[in-house]
């Protein structure tokens, strides 16, 4: 069953990432993020709450639990709401972790690693697809996955900037909430 799972959120999610970005209210797009010393700027999903803060405070009590000297570094944390386990849950992040931190792997390799961080999910062979956005390339991963009695989709894209892993990480309940969410890439631009 997992795998037609998969095989189902990779179709709807690869079929329309080239149409337009739908407006409406479960796609219309809200504020502006920018990252000067990444060169980047990104149109977030509307509707969406800013969790920046709790999720670094969260990555750093993991990072300290673990004794970790490198951790993901998070830029921007939006989620649709507390229970993740609603239908209609999403949430966008948009996470690096430094290049040189993944040394035995080439650049494909690191991009896998860290898709299946920022997913969640410990399947680093998710397969990824090469896309071009603004120029820069990016290694896209779709994973299925299942939290209790929720099934969850992800797709993550994944490129190497600036001495730099960069992830944008889509997670939702619902397959139609995760095409927007990835449709939501074609506002990336780089500078």
């Amino acid at each position: 069953m997992r795998k037609v799972y998969f095989f189902t959120l990779l179709v709807v999610v690869w079929a329309p990432v080239a149409a337009e970005v739908k407006q409406g209210p479960a796609g219309r797009l809200g504020t502006r993020y920018s990252n000067p010393s990444l060169g980047f700027g990104y149109t977030q999903p509307d509707g969406m709450m800013d969790k920046t803060e709790r999720f670094r405070e969260d990555i750093e009590e993991q990072a300290k639990a673990l004794h970790a000297t490198n951790k993901l570094s998070v830029l921007l944390a939006l989620s649709s709401g507390a229970d993740d386990t609603a239908g209609s849950w999403s949430s966008v992040t948009i996470e690096t972790y430094p290049r040189g931190a993944v040394a035995d792997a080439d650049d494909a390799s690191a991009e896998a690693i860290m898709s299946a961080w920022v997913a969640g999910s410990q399947d680093s062979h998710a397969l990824p697809r090469s896309v071009v956005i603004s120029g820069q390339r990016f290694a896209v991963s779709v994973f299925g996955m299942q939290d209790d009695l929720t099934r969850k989709g992800a797709v993550v894209w994944t490129t190497v900037r600036k001495g730099q892993l960069l992830s944008f990480a889509f997670v939702a309940n619902s397959p139609d909430r995760l095409k927007v969410l990835a449709e939501s890439m074609k506002t990336l631009q780089f500078f």
